[in-house]
């Protein structure tokens, strides 16, 4: 300091001290002293003191705004966690978006015993096999939402497909709303999967393949609309032990089939209700995932899941609309029948091996033909057994599967015939439809980004379309009987 600082300092300091000695204060005199020393440092452009800034921002807190959470109050929450679904969450009501995209490269290269068809009415069954067909396709492009609303024991769930295959609109899939009324019991009402095939059930996001097999793909039922009573059972020791779900639907597919008072009133659509059941006996009370491949990590992966399910649906289907009875109905599309189906299936994981094996039978009664009249369609029984198998290597990303499926057909239905009247050609088939491949995975991410590249053997009058290997009876895109190796790459997307 110079001389002219120390005298003001000074000077200051004597009137301070005389002022706060008449008033006999020293709380004055410490704040007077304070703001000399403040102003002595803002003179020498010196840095405020700890307790100045102390105050300072105490000051500022008093009478600065308030945080705003997001979704109106303190509980309310958001974000997007590695691997889990984008959220916005406040008190009991929760919103989650779900994202799906599967893109893939796939190709069917037509054997020796494939027979194609052609456009000429006169010469309807070629000499050749059909042509390769190979492409890129968006399969599934699935955006959901779902979460809880009001309560956390009332969930919804919607899921729409914006995929080629859905044609020109969305398709809309899931589409329902749950209650868990008491303990671990609930009643769901509108759209969801039946509870029968528990390799449909699996979702696709989670397959050890590109797709599902062959017998899935013929004997599943995929999604309806109606009610179901489902949830958990068991003692005290695991509550879980059991799983079952009591299904009434309408027996005939997707929400955007139509309404029964949208259509005509002359036996059409949905007279007799669809009514299916489930029950999964939980053995190794672990409440684990329905998942095709074992994602646990190592100090995890040596427990063993086991499970072991049975399922079955009855509809007495008096009516002429059929849109969800999966790809093994021989007879005319328009008949009316009884129709029933029984499933067994056992699953389970151990030390990075997953497993599905399942089996499946499907019995139609045809009771009157198309004119109205009796049937004389004899009944049909078709049988199907698959076994599909990962392994997911310790410490890696890789992942390698097996599976083998197999279709065997009744034996009064062994015979197809196509093209128009007066040139009939009739062809015998075999008893047996094949699927024999095997599959290869790269897990970026688990299933949330992962490749998928399979090899599918594929044998005797299978129908093979965009989601995998399935039966189909008739003609369909230049081919009548399909024979031959289905090659699939995939890339996955999904959270």
């Amino acid at each position: 300091m110079d001389w002219r600082t120390y005298a003001a300092v000074g000077a200051l300091g004597l009137a301070a001290f005389a002022g706060a000695a008449r008033a006999d204060d020293t709380s004055d005199l410490r704040a007077q002293l304070e703001g000399l020393q403040r102003k002595v440092r803002q003179l020498e452009n010196l840095a405020p003191s700890q307790d100045e800034i102390s105050a300072t921002v105490a000051q500022y807190m008093t009478t600065a705004p308030q945080v705003a959470y997001v979704g109106g109050g303190a509980d309310g929450s958001a974000g997007f966690p590695l691997g889990k679904k984008p959220f916005i969450k406040e008190g009991p009501n929760k919103l989650e978006i779900a994202f799906r995209n599967q893109v893939r490269y796939e190709a069917f290269l037509y054997g020796d015993d494939a027979v194609g068809t052609l456009n000429d009415t006169g010469n309807p069954v070629s000499d050749e096999a059909p042509r390769d067909r190979s492409g890129f396709e968006i399969e599934r492009l699935y955006l959901g939402l779902d979460g809880t609303i009001f309560c956390e024991d009332i969930t919804f769930k919607l899921e729409l497909n914006f995929d080629a295959d859905g044609g020109t609109g969305v398709e809309k899939r899931y589409a329902y709303i749950d209650w868990k009324f008491a303990g671990e019991h609930h009643i769901r009402a509108g759209g969801d999967k039946v509870a029968y095939c528990a390799e449909e059930n699996h979702s696709s996001g989670v397959l050890a393949f590109v797709d599902r097999s062959i017998v899935g793909k013929a004997f599943e039922l995929g999604f309806d609309t109606g009610v179901a009573l489902w949830g958990y059972f068991g003692g005290c020791d695991c509550p879980k032990n059991f799983m079952y779900k009591l299904q009434v639907t309408n027996g005939e597919g997707l929400i955007n089939r139509g309404s029964v008072f949208n259509t005509d009133a002359f036996d059409t659509y949905s007279d007799n209700l669809l009514i299916a059941a489930m029950v999964e006996w939980n053995i190794t009370c672990n409440d684990w995932k329905w998942d095709m491949v074992d994602h646990r990590s190592c100090e995890k992966r040596c427990a063993l899941d086991l499970s072991i399910g049975l399922a079955g649906y009855y509809e007495n289907d008096d009516d002429s609309k059929h849109d969800q009875w999966g790809g093994l109905r021989l007879g005319d599309s328009n008949d009316r029948a009884e129709r029933y189906g029984l499933d067994f299936w056992v699953r389970g994981q151990w030390n990075g091996l997953s497993w599905l094996g399942e089996f499946m039978l499907r019995n139609i009664q045809y009771t009157r033909d198309n004119g109205g009249g009796p049937s004389t369609k004899p009944e049909q029984e078709d049988m199907g057994a698959q076994l599909t198998v990962h392994y997911r290597f310790a410490d890696s990303n890789w992942g390698i599967g097996a599976r083998a499926a197999m279709i065997w057909l009744d034996d009064d239905y062994l015979t197809l015939s196509s093209g128009p009247q007066g040139n009939v050609t009739t062809i015998d088939l075999e008893d047996t439809i094949t699927e024999f491949g095997v599959a290869v995975n790269y897990f970026f991410h688990d299933h949330n980004n992962k490749i998928t590249a399979d090899v599918l053997f594929v044998q005797d009058n299978s129908g093979v379309n965009s989601s995998s290997a399935g039966y189909m009876h008739g003609a369909s895109r230049g081919v009548l009987v399909e024979d031959g190796v289905f090659l699939r790459v995939q890339w996955q997307l999904n959270f």
